[in-house]
């Protein structure tokens, strides 16, 4: 959901599509796309600590992203920076939760 989210948001939030918010809905589509296919590779039984800490450095980028590429200064941009620092907490939370019950159950 993270990943159609990222894919999707820009609109639904309304981000401006100049230059600086172009590069801000770039990364987060192809975070996104990265988070779907990671996501699709689980379902169809590929998982284990790899796929989790791809999520893991997805997430840690669309958190630093915002700090690292310039956004605009506008109220959008504001949105974007915040939806991005958002979605890469979550990303980064449900990768350790993953990795966390993945141990849990190794240790059964």
């Amino acid at each position: 959901m993270a990943g159609v989210w990222l894919l999707v948001g820009a609109w639904i939030i309304g981000y401006p599509f100049n230059e600086p918010a172009v590069d801000a809905h770039l990364h987060e589509m192809i975070v996104g796309v990265v988070v779907f296919l990671v996501a699709t590779a689980r379902l169809l039984g590929r998982h284990g600590w790899v796929t989790d800490l791809i999520i893991v450095v997805a997430g840690a980028w669309l958190i630093a992203a915002p700090f690292l590429i310039s956004y605009g200064d506008t109220s959008q941009a504001d949105a974007a920076r915040t939806n991005d620092v958002v979605t890469g907490i979550v990303l980064i939370l449900l990768a350790a939760v993953s990795l966390l019950l993945a141990r849990a159950k190794v240790m059964r």
